[in-house]
């Protein structure tokens, strides 16, 4: 009787928890003649500690093209009333990387966790309500992660944009 009710407690949890995400579509990723330039933040705690700008395509080809190759259908967003009462930020992030059309427009922003992608684009828009966790996310890998990483650091003749002020 007690591993009954333990059971149907843990489906009603698991219920419960499903019913905080939901189902969404994989990022647009831009082509790469429609990005102008990109920029890329390492952030910590909430600030930003570097930022540059990326103008050469030869450096934003890999990154996108690092994007389109991992770009599953395991996108998921959490629902409104979740993200209002529970989480309405997302959690803390290492990189924010923003690609920008040549209208200025960000046509696509994608932040970096410790174990997750997360990604806004104009494919999920969430129209009058509010919400500051705009992301969908994903689960990241180490290996995929390290690789992404890698792509988005800082090199020499890189200028920390921040420091121009």
């Amino acid at each position: 009787m007690r591993a009954t009710r333990q059971r149907w407690m843990a489906g009603l949890i698991f219920l419960a928890l499903a019913g905080c995400t939901r189902q969404s579509v994989p990022l647009a990723i831009p082509k790469l003649e429609d990005v102008e330039t990109a920029w890329v933040s390492k952030m910590k705690g909430g600030h930003v500690l570097w930022r540059y700008d990326l103008k050469d395509p030869a450096r934003i080809a890999p990154i996108l093209e690092h994007l389109r190759m991992h770009n599953p259908d395991e996108y998921r967003i959490e629902t409104d009333l979740y993200s209002y009462w529970v989480n309405p930020r997302l959690p803390e992030y290492e990189y924010d990387i923003g690609f920008l059309s040549p209208k200025v427009h960000v046509s696509l922003s994608v932040a970096v966790g410790s174990n997750w992608l997360g990604g806004e684009d104009d494919l999920e828009r969430f129209p009058n309500q509010g919400r500051i966790n705009l992301y969908r996310r994903r689960p990241l890998s180490a290996e995929e992660r390290a690789a992404l990483v890698a792509l988005l650091q800082m090199r020499p003749g890189d200028r920390n944009i921040l420091e121009q002020k």
